[in-house]
């Protein structure tokens, strides 16, 4: 983690303009194509779930602002994240858990499969390794196809994790879509900062057949 040069960032006025709303956060939603990865998951027994949050881990590493957490007045890049995910317990209630990123899909599906498994069985809401901002909070709404999604976050002080949920795929003949939501901080990010999040995502996720 490292502190940025609030006098030398050149998204300074723009960070001070939008932390001073009562409400900093904007949210948008598009589809992503998935044909390749969801036929390539369903051939080989992979889960789609699974590789998705992949996709979206790689990228937001490869994305400085999607890296950069306010704190105070400052601003602090961390270099490694780890995807803090909503499941459910065995009680059907939600539970939150969080699975540190590696480049290796294999190993990062292990680790998902491991935590969504503990997850299940515990009866507290967060895990042993508590909840730091050097996540980006993801969850999937696998049951509705929607346009639109917005996340509880906090007003006081504001939270400056992003939030990405994807929602039920589409399935038109062979191609596969599905609807995918973030949810950022103004201050850090603009639309077309989003704009380059959804671009690279698409280029991931078509790229598959490198890393699956």
């Amino acid at each position: 983690m490292k502190h940025l040069d609030m006098e030398r960032w050149p998204r300074r006025q723009q960070f001070q303009f939008f932390t001073q709303l009562d409400q900093p956060y904007f949210s948008l939603c598009a589809d992503i194509t998935i044909t390749e990865l969801f036929h390539r998951c369903r051939r080989d027994k992979l889960s789609a779930y699974h590789a998705i949050t992949h996709a979206i881990m790689t990228v937001c590493h490869q994305l400085d602002w999607t890296r950069w957490r306010i704190r105070g007045d400052l601003v602090v890049e961390h270099q490694h994240l780890s995807a803090g995910i909503t499941t459910l317990g065995e009680d059907r209630l939600v539970r939150f858990t969080r699975v540190p990123y590696c480049e290796e899909f294999d190993e990062f599906s292990r680790r998902m499969t491991s935590q969504t498994d503990m997850a299940w069985q515990r009866p507290g809401l967060f895990d042993e390794e508590g909840d730091g901002d050097d996540s980006i909070y993801m969850s999937c709404l696998p049951w509705v196809r929607f346009t639109q999604m917005t996340n509880p976050m906090p007003l006081s002080p504001a939270d400056s994790v992003p939030r990405i949920t994807w929602g039920k795929y589409d399935q038109s003949g062979e191609e596969v879509k599905v609807p995918v939501a973030a949810q950022i901080h103004h201050g850090l990010a603009d639309g077309l900062h989003l704009g380059e999040f959804y671009e690279a995502l698409q280029q991931r996720i078509n790229q598959c057949r490198h890393w699956l």
